[in-house]
């Protein structure tokens, strides 16, 4: 899959999953988002690394492999409390945890998918994470 495929795949499914559901406004790659005042919203980040060979065969058919990570960044202002980052990062964590969809599989080998990180000041916001690694496979 192309990095441009990936993304897509991602965005599609945070925006299907999460963000139209909720609703939560989202900040996606390279795109405007004017920080809601006094809301809670959300920044998408996807970032791939560099792919590599994962089988050997004919070169029509040989797999190579993408990793990456999605991470979901949380806000809400300060002093409105974390339960409702908490419930959101919960629905993050149940949309994508050991999910495949789009050609991208949401999974590490190391670690569990997705986890929830942090709880610190941000300006005038509060901040938690949804870190999500993932990976896609191309064929040829």
């Amino acid at each position: 899959m192309t990095n441009e495929a990936i993304a897509n795949a991602i965005r599609s499914r945070f925006k299907a999953q999460v963000a139209d559901l909720i609703p939560l406004p989202t900040q996606y790659d390279n795109q405007d988002l004017a920080n809601p005042d006094n809301a809670t919203w959300c920044r998408l980040t996807i970032k791939t690394a560099a792919s590599r060979q994962v089988s050997i065969g004919n070169p029509s058919a040989q797999r190579y492999r993408t990793h990456g990570v999605m991470i979901a960044q949380l806000f809400a202002p300060l002093g409105s409390g974390v339960g409702e980052l908490r419930g959101i990062a919960d629905k993050v964590v149940l949309a994508f945890r050991g999910k495949t969809d789009g050609g991208v599989t949401y999974a590490s080998q190391d670690k569990d998918c997705p986890s929830v990180e942090g709880g610190w000041q941000r300006e005038d916001s509060w901040q938690i994470n949804v870190v999500c690694p993932f990976y896609a496979d191309d064929i040829g």
